[in-house]
Parts: structure tokens; sequence; C-alpha cells
């Protein structure tokens, strides 16, 4: 584990029920995420970019990764706004 209590990133083994926990975790703290995170947004855009190569394993896992990344994407362009 790293120093933050979170697995390595870049995972090539993800379970289907672990790839459901992670979607679930970061889905329901994104809502909360700000612009200021302790972890900064390019921690959360790596961490669902790691789960992009699992996402086929979920009917809807494709889907709900296109989500938080879009979601990424709106937090910065709203940072950016003057």
């Amino acid at each position: 584990m790293g120093r933050s209590g979170f697995t390595s990133i870049a995972r090539t083994d993800v379970s289907h029920h672990q790839l459901e926990q992670d979607l679930a975790h970061l889905e329901h703290i994104f809502p909360q995420l700000v612009a200021n995170s302790a972890l900064g947004l390019g921690y959360w855009r790596q961490r669902i970019t790691a789960l992009e190569t699992e996402q086929g394993s979920l009917p809807d896992g494709a889907r709900r990764v296109t989500r938080l990344l879009s979601m990424i994407d709106q937090i910065d362009d709203a940072i950016r706004l003057p």
C-alpha cells in the first residue's frame, strides 16, 4: 500500500468486485470533491484512467468511467474560468 492507504494506481488485474467497489466509491465522493482537494484532480484522473482497462468487466463500466472522467473535466474547466 502507498502512503495514502490506497494500493498502486497502475493495476493490471482488477476483479469484477473490486472494480465495482472502486467505481461506487468514486461516484460517491465526486460530488464532494473540490478544486483544492489534498490529492488534486491529477490523482483522481489517474485513478479513474487506471480503471479504463477493466471497464468491460461490468455491463455499465464504460459508461461509469466515462461519466467520472467527464466530471473531472467539468471541475477542471470550472477551476480555469476567470
